[in-house]
């Protein structure tokens, strides 16, 4: 699936005014995009990474090309919904809340 810019905006937009966290996990690296009201590279224990270390693309073409394994909405440590891609998410963006 290709990201645009504006479904990227939306996602970050949403993440910010409804409280919560969304995490991408992909299947080739061991670095995941965080998305809480900001986009980061993070590595696999939360913690955050340069950018530039973890991908060597801006967002939404990382999001477009890398094999996306699952993404996760969080609410604080608690997982309110599991997606396989981000088509899923953006359909269901506005019925998640924490």
């Amino acid at each position: 699936m290709v990201v645009s810019l504006r479904d990227l905006e939306r996602i970050v937009e949403t993440s910010r005014s409804r409280r919560f966290r969304i995490v991408v996990r992909f299947r080739d690296t061991k670095y995941l995009i965080t998305i809480d009201g900001e986009i980061k590279a993070t590595d696999i224990n939360g913690s955050k990474v340069p950018w530039s270390r973890a991908f060597q693309q801006p967002p939404h073409v990382v999001l477009s090309a890398y094999k996306i394994d699952r993404i996760d909405v969080m609410c604080g440590d608690n997982l309110v919904a599991s997606y396989g891609n981000l088509n899923d998410l953006v359909k269901s963006m506005d019925k998640h809340r924490c």
